[in-house]
């Protein structure tokens, strides 16, 4: 198995941390990877994951050559491999079929293009803003066309035979999922009712375009994220980044922001953003992150 670690006894189900850690290419995504495991004692798997148009279903590699993989490593992952999936494609039951995820670990972190609907904590890396650069934009909304797309995606997705779980484990998590993927009869309520509601909702009267707050496309992701590291790539960044930091504090501060971008779905409870030089074991920030990361991970 990949890793090389004690694995679980036969018939043991791997229960561990899932941490998925996204942002732009370039961010400082693998040295907050790296930093994570110099500072832990626990088990850590590391995949790298990548969505990639070219493929026609998922794939696992793990060359031993690879820069990036022993750089994971090096850190002291416990086993490390690169997972690239289709675009559009549910791949998170080919992730945990990886050689990779059949080994022994405390936690998993994935770094890059998520494969999984749902993870223990979510973080993001985000580069400070350039100057003049900021995290909310305004931006003009047409909700009928938003809402007839979510119907028309919702309805295919219903018309599938695992449907319904998938539907929930994006939603609500993938423990729902799975309650529901063993109970057919819920899954067969639970479809009525989801169809009946889009079809409710196609007979509304379409509302009219309006202005709203949103993301910037650079910082796509950064507010569905517990922790949030602004990353430093030299001193003259500092200020900025500090204030981007603040700007995504703000975000479950505002309400007008909030109600915008985050919704019903969003949730105020408080999340770590910081500014960080990566690179500096001794950084206030980079400690912060890596200590709320840390507590995510579960006792021994």
């Amino acid at each position: 198995m990949a890793g090389g670690g004690p694995g679980p006894r036969a018939g043991a189900v791997i229960e561990r941390t899932l941490i998925h850690v996204g942002g732009p290419s370039g961010a400082g995504k693998t040295a907050l990877v790296e930093a994570v495991l110099a500072t832990c004692d626990e088990m850590i798997l590391v995949a790298r994951c990548a969505r990639d148009n070219r493929r026609r279903q998922a794939r696992e590699t793990a060359p031993r050559a690879d820069p990036e993989l022993a750089r994971y490593r090096a850190a002291g992952a416990s086993g490390a491999a690169r997972f690239s999936f289709p675009t559009g494609q549910e791949a998170g039951e080919a992730f945990f079929e990886t050689r990779l995820m059949s080994d022994f670990s405390h936690a998993a972190i994935l770094e890059g293009d998520s494969p999984l609907p749902h993870a223990d904590l979510t973080v993001f890396v985000a580069p400070a803003p350039r100057v003049g650069e900021a995290l909310f934009v305004r931006r003009r909304r047409d909700p009928a066309t938003a809402d007839r797309a979510r119907a028309d995606e919702l309805e295919r997705l219903l018309g599938e035979p695992d449907g319904v779980a998938r539907w929930m484990e994006r939603i609500v998590g993938l423990p729902v999922g799975k309650h529901v993927r063993g109970n057919p009869s819920l899954a067969k309520g639970v479809r009525a009712q989801l169809l009946a509601a889009v079809a409710g909702a196609r007979d509304t009267p379409a509302p009219r375009p309006v202005e709203r707050w949103a993301v910037a496309e650079r910082f796509a992701g950064i507010e569905r994220a517990g922790v949030v590291v602004v990353a430093l790539h030299h001193s003259g960044e500092r200020g900025r980044a500090e204030q981007l930091a603040a700007e995504v504090r703000r975000l479950r501060q505002d309400r007008a922001l909030f109600d915008d971008i985050l919704g019903w779905r969003g949730h105020r409870t408080p999340i770590t953003a910081v500014a960080a030089d990566l690179t500096d074991p001794r950084d206030p920030g980079r400690r912060k992150a890596v200590a709320r990361i840390r507590r995510s991970l579960p006792r021994r």
